[in-house]
């Protein structure tokens, strides 16, 4: 079995994909035009800002497993 600190950058990863994909196809963007029109500043802040995004799933998964496991044990 897996362990939920092991899924938890797998599943991050999938939702970013999902919602990165849905806004560029509302937006009529192709993905490659995209990255390709990214200047070095932009890349990195959208590094930065999945760095983040991940960090605060993390934190909220973290904080929302012991509370499941003590109502599991009750």
């Amino acid at each position: 079995m897996v362990s939920d600190s092991n899924q938890n950058p797998l599943l991050t990863g999938k939702i970013i994909d999902l919602l990165v994909s849905d806004l560029f196809k509302k937006n009529g963007i192709n993905l490659d035009q995209g990255k390709a029109n990214l200047s070095p500043e932009q890349n990195q802040l959208i590094k930065e800002l999945v760095n983040d995004l991940s960090q605060q799933v993390d934190a909220f998964v973290n904080k929302e497993n012991p509370q499941k496991k003590a109502e599991d044990t009750e």
